[in-house]
C-alpha cells in the first residue's frame, strides 16, 4: 500500500528536535501500532494509514501517543476517494531511532516482520505491542446464525498477517496468558472462537480502540 508524502523538502530539512523515550509501555505499544499499520518507506518520514471512519476516534488517540512519547505534532492527510486516513511523523531522526528499535524500513515483510527483541524481554512490553498491533490488523466480530428457527450469537477475534514470524510471536503471547489460538488460512490467520477467549484476551490486552470495544459491548459484555 503506498503512503502519501507530506512533505517535498529536502531529507536534510527534517532535522528536527524530538524526544527519544527510553523503552515503556507506551513505547511498545506505539510500537505495535506501526507493526499493524505503520510503514517506513524512505529515511525522513514513518507513517500509520488508519480507516477514516471505523477508526475514527482512534487516530486521535495515535496523535496524542505520538506527542507524548517524541514531542511532535503528526501531520494529517485523509486519502481522495478512500476511507483512509494517514498520520505523518516527519523527522529524520525519530526514523533512525524507529529502524534502530526494530522497525524494518521499505517492504515490511520482505524484511521479515515480527517484534523487536527488546518488546519480548518484558511480559508488560509483550502486553502492550500485542494492544497496538490488535487496535490496528485485529478486529472484533459477532457471528450470527440459525439454528432449528432460533437465532445464536458468537463473538470471535480476528488477526492476520503475511509474517509467520509475527504469527508465531502472538500465537506464543496468547498462549502465556492461557488463551488458546486457533491458526488457519495457511498459517496467516489467529481466531479467538470462544466468548471466554475474547474477554479473557481483554481482560489482559485491554483496547485503545473503540472499534475493538464497541463490537464488546453490543455483544452484551462489558467494555
Amino acid at each position: 500500500m503506498a503512503h502519501v508524502s507530506l512533505l517535498a523538502h529536502p531529507e536534510k530539512s527534517h532535522r528536527k528536535v524530538v524526544k527519544l523515550p527510553k523503552p515503556s509501555v507506551e513505547l511498545a505499544e506505539f510500537f505495535g501500532i506501526m507493526i499493524g499499520d505503520g510503514g517506513i518507506n524512505n529515511s525522513w518520514q514513518a507513517n500509520i494509514t488508519l480507516n477514516a471512519e471505523a477508526d475514527k476516534d482512534y487516530v486521535g488517540y495515535v496523535i496524542e501517543l505520538s506527542k507524548k512519547l517524541f514531542g511532535v505534532v503528526p501531520g494529517i492527510v485523509k486519502r481522495k476517494n478512500e476511507k483512509a486516513v494517514v498520520v505523518s511523523l516527519a523527522s529524520t531522526s525519530l526514523v533512525d531511532y524507529l529502524v534502530d528499535g526494530g522497525l524494518p524500513r521499505g517492504n515490511k515483510l520482505e524484511q521479515g516482520l515480527k517484534m523487536p527483541d527488546w518488546i519480548l524481554r518484558e511480559s508488560h512490553y509483550r502486553v502492550a505491542c500485542m494492544r497496538g498491533l490488535m487496535d490496528t490488523d485485529g478486529c472484533l466480530y459477532i457471528h450470527r446464525h440459525m439454528i432449528a428457527g432460533k437465532q445464536y450469537r458468537n463473538i470471535g477475534l480476528c488477526f492476520c498477517s503475511h509474517s509467520p514470524e509475527l504469527i508465531m510471536q502472538a500465537s506464543a503471547i496468547f498462549e502465556e496468558f492461557g488463551i488458546i489460538p486457533h491458526i488457519s488460512n495457511q498459517g496467516r490467520s489467529i481466531y479467538l472462537y470462544r466468548a471466554s477467549a475474547v474477554a479473557r484476551y481483554l481482560e489482559v490486552f485491554g483496547t485503545s480502540n473503540k472499534r475493538i470495544s464497541s463490537v464488546y459491548q453490543e455483544f452484551g459484555g462489558v467494555g
